[in-house]
């Protein structure tokens, strides 16, 4: 199977949003723990690429502890990386549509530059987090701005089935008591951010 998107960048606008339908980011139960643009004042104190995000920039699931965490779509591997005292460790894959974001990682199942199917295993959740492992999800759809106060993201709700982004009503309650985001670095000038 070849994809052309593999070595070349989409044109502007070549595929509607429409046409995206997303497989569950994660294997067996999870729910939805942080989702998209909540938290508006707290997540206004960060910066992605020099602006005030405008809320939380993805969805924040709670996942079964020995679960994997899948490619929501075919796709490229285009960057493993590590962002100490943000999204910590983190993978991005392109896909014909845009990118998908995965942070909070435990162990790391892929390399960058790999194809990938649609729900193959790419990673588990973080390990320091075994009571109630959770990850950060997120997209950003061709074509995107990253200076739209969610840095380039999207809310990938709309593209996911809904029976699987139920919230956790008990967990979010428990977020909203203690304040619970989270953590991302303060930009600096010279940052790079995923």
């Amino acid at each position: 199977m070849s994809f052309r998107y593999a070595t070349q960048k989409l044109s502007t606008g070549l595929y509607e949003p429409e046409g995206i339908y997303l497989q569950k980011p994660f294997e067996g139960e999870g729910s939805v723990i942080q989702g998209w643009g909540e938290h508006a004042h707290e997540y206004s104190e960060y910066r992605y690429n020099g602006i005030p995000l405008k809320g939380h920039n993805g969805l924040d699931f709670k996942i079964e502890i020995h679960a994997h965490i899948l490619a929501a779509d075919e796709g490229r591997v285009i960057e493993v990386g590590w962002e100490r005292g943000g999204f910590e460790r983190y993978i991005k894959v392109e896909h014909r549509w845009g990118e998908s974001f995965y942070a909070f990682l435990g162990e790391v199942l892929v390399d960058s530059g790999q194809l990938i199917t649609r729900g193959a295993a790419i990673a588990t959740p973080n390990g320091s987090q075994q009571s109630a492992p959770f990850f950060h999800f997120a997209i950003r759809v061709e074509p995107f701005n990253r200076l739209d106060g969610y840095g380039g993201f999207t809310d990938p709700t709309p593209f996911l089935n809904s029976i699987d982004v139920l919230e956790d009503e008990m967990a979010v309650e428990s977020q909203m008591e203690s304040g619970w985001i989270h953590p991302m670095l303060h930009e600096k000038t010279v940052m790079r951010r995923p």
